[in-house]
């Protein structure tokens, strides 16, 4: 762990301790999760620089023509009187009107009706952002705005992802639209008179970052608070743990979709490779391994004489062995670690490095990239890069797969190839180690500084496993020679 990682837990620990009066409590791990917001691109008509309603402008354009009885005006709008009524007592607070023998305009009023821009209705395309949790609907995306107090009502539905093509999915929100409008013109006022379509729909994930922590070194459980920008979310917590403790899983519905994007038909080696591993045994070990590393913190030791505590360790220990070698787990990494694992490859190779993936992006094989990786190559070391699925063309970058194909020609120890179908995504280092994992290696950067993305691997560094692994790759070229 490094000095600021260790800097940024040690302030949360502080928070927590200051917030809940927990003078001894203990971070014990760190983790960044993905909050959903639904990001839609709608195309609306509307109204601007409108100084009065357009029912009251109708009203003081029949009043100025002389239809100055409240029936008359209905019958000439096709409206009920009831609200004209209402529309009446408005522009008399107003003083746009008076009421004496018969309705008329004041000077008033007849300036307001001269300045009223002539009806020429503005029709683009708005983005907006639909909290995934609470329905809550905004024009930019604002991570603070939550308050599970004020919006309880809001977690009595599933909050659905409006559909592409679907206005209907958002017809409760046009009033709220209609006011996130006016944020856009601060100095006038909006009239919203139809959404046309929704263009587009997709989910992004915004990071925060999940501590777990213990009340203090003694306590066996393991509790957690959100943090965003430094500051204790207490409210996603607890909009969270409601959604939960009612039985409705919000999350389930955004999991789906991510669901789909899983191994493809031609991975039946990694599956073979994998029948042990499944995420019962990944929770097991993440847990065991927070347990140990909560009772090797300095601080937990302090003044205490207890044996019993070494011997725990020593127990959690050996039954952390014992999954890893039935599981042939060796450690589990999670979005940010991948990269560098990448990166590390490259320097520390000694005989053979192999990437698989199925697209390829120019910011991700960029200019650090491709340095490293010709480095390598430079020390001969045999590099094998396959990569390629069905219908990938349009995510794949033409610039970055010349490079390597220039780079292929140079070295002979490149083999760079595209194959005919595969998702599979793996790294392999020597007899060092091989990952597995859900993370595109050589399409996705995973920059903290952008929309976070839950991604999974494990590390295998069983030799006859991680020979598998490789052998698995050679395979998918098979087809191609």
């Amino acid at each position: 762990m490094n000095n600021q990682m260790k800097d940024e837990i040690k302030k949360f620990e502080n928070q927590i301790r200051r917030r809940y009066l927990l003078p001894e409590a203990i971070v014990i791990d760190c983790k960044p999760i993905g909050y959903p917001f639904h990001v839609l691109n709608v195309d609306l008509t509307y109204l601007a620089n409108r100084q009065l309603h357009l029912a009251e402008e109708f009203v003081m354009k029949c009043i100025n023509h002389e239809l100055n009885k409240h029936k008359e005006i209905a019958l000439f709008l096709g409206m009920d009187e009831n609200l004209i009524e209402k529309v009446v007592s408005e522009l008399l607070s107003k003083g746009l009107i008076t009421r004496e023998d018969f309705l008329k305009l004041t000077d008033l009023g007849l300036n307001s009706l001269e300045q009223q821009t002539v009806l020429a209705p503005i029709s683009e395309t708005k983005t907006f952002y639909i909290d995934a949790l609470n329905g809550k609907i905004s024009e930019k995306f604002y991570l603070n705005r939550l308050d599970s107090k004020k919006n309880n009502s809001a977690l009595n539905k599933i909050i659905k992802k409006p559909r592409k093509g679907h206005i209907e999915d958002i017809v409760e929100y046009y009033e709220n639209i209609e006011k996130l409008l006016q944020n856009y013109n601060s100095s006038s006022r909006i009239e919203l008179i139809q959404v046309n379509n929704i263009e587009k729909v997709y989910t992004e994930w915004h990071e925060l970052l999940l501590v777990l922590y213990q009340r203090n070194p003694e306590d066996k459980e393991i509790e957690y608070e959100i943090f965003s920008r430094g500051n204790i979310q207490v409210e996603y917590r607890t909009t969270i743990e409601q959604l939960y403790a009612e039985g409705k899983k919000i999350l389930d519905p955004i999991f789906q979709e991510i669901e789909q994007d899983k191994l493809s038909n031609d991975n039946l080696v990694e599956r073979q490779i994998l029948t042990t591993i499944n995420n019962e045994n990944i929770k097991t070990v993440e847990k065991l391994s927070a347990k140990i590393q909560s009772l090797e913190d300095p601080d937990f030791l302090i003044d205490s004489k207890n044996k019993s505590i070494k011997e725990e360790r020593k127990k959690l220990k050996e039954e952390l062995d014992q999954i890893k070698a039935q599981s042939k787990i060796s450690e589990i990494i999670h979005t940010y670690e991948h990269r560098d694992y990448l990166f590390n490859t490259f320097k520390e190779a000694k005989q053979r490095v192999m990437i698989v993936s199925p697209w390829i992006r120019r910011y991700v094989v960029d200019q650090e990239f491709l340095e490293m990786l010709e480095a390598t190559l430079n020390r001969k070391i045999q590099v094998y890069i396959f990569y390629g699925i069905k219908g990938s063309n349009q995510k794949n970058d033409p610039s970055s797969i010349k490079k390597l194909e220039e780079l292929s020609n140079k070295y002979k120890n490149l083999r760079f190839q595209k194959v005919k179908n595969t998702h599979r995504k793996i790294l392999v280092c020597d007899n060092k180690f091989g990952i597995v994992t859900s993370f595109n290696f050589l399409s996705f950067r995973a920059d903290p500084n952008l929309t976070y993305r839950d991604e999974l691997g494990v590390i295998i560094r069983d030799s006859a496993t991680i020979e598998d692994l490789f052998n698995s790759g050679i395979n998918l070229t098979q087809d191609e020679i």
